[in-house]
């Protein structure tokens, strides 16, 4: 709590007067646990930070854009954003991991700095401490009830298993699973938790097998489902069980790991993909990526795009706040983002909306499916879940 106040009295003291430079912060996996995701994620940021300051997006103001790797260590979470809010004076934040944004929740409450995470984990933005905290994107919660409720549509009583991570990041859209398929009238017969570590899945998915189960959805990162994948192809199970995930569990960085394991797969994500490049905010990424030198690997991961839209998130927020670059006034400009005054970039299926009541920033997603070549391809349209709302009030 001491710590907590005296960044407080640093942000305060250090806001009060007016300011050239702002700091943008991130702090997350760009090595460690995770980094798969979190390198692009880093990279998206940076970029878009650049391609900010290139466009004199914030005229007379120094965009200080500063991106650290955490290594999926909360602690090392937690000493980055003392430096970025409380040294730095960073007016917003942007954070990675659910397990450390959940450590810092409480700080983030008292030091009134308007954070954006990577992680889309619901409880980030439940009550208590959630005042300052926004999801750029849907819920993984949301993600999973849309995949039931597509399930329900074409299989009502369907038997269903869930595979989570072994983590708060896995572990918490279960509850509003098993709420949203009892009122689906399908069946959770089974929840298990896998790691990275999974490199024999036989047991799981014979256990799977001898229940009747005939959906799996991943609440996981790309590397276990991709090995999930794979043993169900041996076991020659693919056809038998449609495999399903959330927004972590898809995309490009499964289909690399899968091969050809991963046809079918289907996938739910707010972020439209590298593949749709008529869509005005993929030119952007790809503009973005090859002005700054980046692999192709890089500018391809949806991991990329997200981290672009958080930092434009921030940016459109500074630019709202006009003279204000405190995070009060950064916090008045993420809000002001609905209605008429939504927020476009482009990167995703829908406009970025807050108010001080909705802290989820696009709340469209898509359900897409894998096929033979290994993209993506949409099987929806842009969507919310219908029952999230009635099994996760927001509060």
């Amino acid at each position: 709590m001491k710590k907590a106040l005296a960044l407080t009295a640093l942000v305060s003291l250090s806001l009060a007067g007016a300011q050239k430079t702002v700091t943008l912060g991130w702090s997350g996996a760009i090595t460690g646990p995770t980094s798969d995701a979190g390198a692009s994620y880093a990279a998206g940021v940076e970029d878009y930070c650049k391609y900010a300051t290139s466009q004199n997006m914030l005229p007379g103001v120094r965009l200080n854009c500063v991106v650290r790797d955490d290594q999926y260590n909360n602690a090392n979470t937690q000493r980055n954003f003392e430096e970025f809010v409380g040294n730095q004076n960073a007016p917003l934040f942007l954070s990675y991991s659910t397990g450390s944004n959940l450590q810092l929740k409480g700080v983030i409450e008292e030091t009134k700095v308007p954070t954006l995470p990577a992680s889309y984990h619901i409880g980030l933005i439940d009550p208590p401490n959630n005042t300052y905290m926004f999801l750029p994107v849907s819920s993984y919660s949301e993600n999973i009830v849309a995949l039931l409720e597509y399930v329900a549509k074409k299989d009502r009583g369907a038997k269903v298993a869930l595979v989570v991570n072994p983590s708060p990041f896995g572990r918490d859209p279960v509850v509003d699973a098993r709420k949203a398929a009892t009122r689906l009238g399908l069946r959770i017969v089974d929840v298990q938790e896998v790691g990275g570590n999974n490199l024999d899945n036989t047991a799981m998915l014979r256990r799977f097998e001898s229940q009747g189960v005939g959906y799996v959805i991943n609440q996981n990162t790309a590397g276990p489902v991709a090995n999930i994948l794979k043993d169900a192809k041996r076991l020659n199970l693919l056809g038998k069980m449609q495999f399903m995930g959330a927004h972590y569990a898809g995309g490009e960085d499964l289909t690399k790991l899968a091969g050809d394991a991963a046809e079918d797969f289907i996938w739910a994500t707010s972020y439209y993909l590298y593949d749709e490049g008529n869509r005005p905010g993929i030119q952007l990424v790809k503009k973005i990526g090859a002005q700054y030198n980046r692999k192709a690997d890089t500018i391809r991961s949806v991991h990329y795009t997200s981290g672009m839209l958080a930092a434009a998130i921030a940016v459109e927020a500074m630019k709202r706040a006009k003279t204000d670059l405190t995070a009060a006034g950064l916090y008045k400009g993420i809000i002001s983002m609905n209605g008429s005054r939504a927020f476009n970039p482009g990167f995703s299926v829908g406009p970025v909306t807050f108010s001080a009541k909705d802290h989820v920033g696009a709340e469209s997603l898509r359900l897409l499916q894998a096929d033979q070549t290994g993209n993506f391809k949409a099987i929806t349209g842009a969507q919310r879940s219908q029952l999230f709302p009635l099994v996760h009030p927001l509060r």
